[in-house]
């Protein structure tokens, strides 16, 4: 924008020092020689070709600096724990119909909107193991707030006791565009609620997931969190 407003004050300079020049010469009698004002259009001409071509660079530079987002295959690989056993598993890219973002869904799991900025990720078997995902802008909110928000929920829906903070970073979000991630659990007698905070590009991903003991997928939600992108 500010190589165009200079491309646009250089031609009605130029214009205007012909103007000038002209008003000039009228008022003294006084006429310009053919030489003379070939001279100064020529002159004039060079000016705006010049910053014509440093705009032209200047696009082609950014052009070079922003290359097109690549896009995200349409399956990949997952590996994840379930009662003690490793498994590999392919995910399917999967969209979100409410929010901003894609995510790898392994087989045998819906997501679904549950309500405005949050979707549910439960399994088909039984919908009450699940995983709240919630994305949200930088532009919208700091992820310090969110951080806390998430903190402070945890300490909510603990009874008895205060939610853990997970220290082990085999157990946090991890993989290519994560950080800072922070992550709180809080048992019950049936299972576990964990929850989870990190940064993805442009977005500040908070993760919810309802598990219980019989079951155990927490590993397995959590692998699909970690795969939440901007679509």
């Amino acid at each position: 924008m500010k190589k165009t407003w200079l491309l646009f004050a250089t031609i009605t300079l130029a214009i205007s020092m012909l103007t000038a020049c002209n008003t000039q010469d009228e008022s003294n009698g006084t006429k310009d020689t053919s030489q003379e004002q070939v001279e100064t259009d020529t002159s004039a001409s060079e000016e705006v070709t010049e910053v014509v071509e440093e705009d032209t660079a200047a696009v082609k530079e950014d052009s070079k600096e922003q290359p097109a987002p690549e896009e995200r295959a349409a399956q990949m690989t997952l590996d994840f724990s379930a009662n003690g056993e490793d498994k590999e598993e392919l995910a399917t890219l999967t969209e979100s119909d409410e929010q901003n973002y894609s995510i790898y869904k392994l087989d045998g799991y819906s997501l679904t909107g549950e309500e405005p900025n949050k979707d549910s990720l439960y399994l088909d078997d039984n919908s009450a193991i699940f995983m709240r995902v919630e994305t949200i802008s930088k532009d919208e909110a700091s992820y310090e707030v969110i951080a806390d928000n998430m903190s402070q929920s945890m300490a909510a829906v603990s009874i008895g006791s205060e939610p853990v903070k997970i220290d082990n970073s085999e157990k946090l979000p991890q993989g290519e565009g994560i950080s800072n991630p922070i992550g709180y659990e809080t048992t019950f007698e049936l299972g576990t609620v964990s929850g989870y905070v990190f940064e993805q590009g442009d977005l500040i991903v908070r993760l919810t997931i309802f598990d219980q003991d019989s079951v155990n997928l927490t590993d397995a939600f959590l692998k699909m969190g970690e795969t939440v992108a901007v679509k």
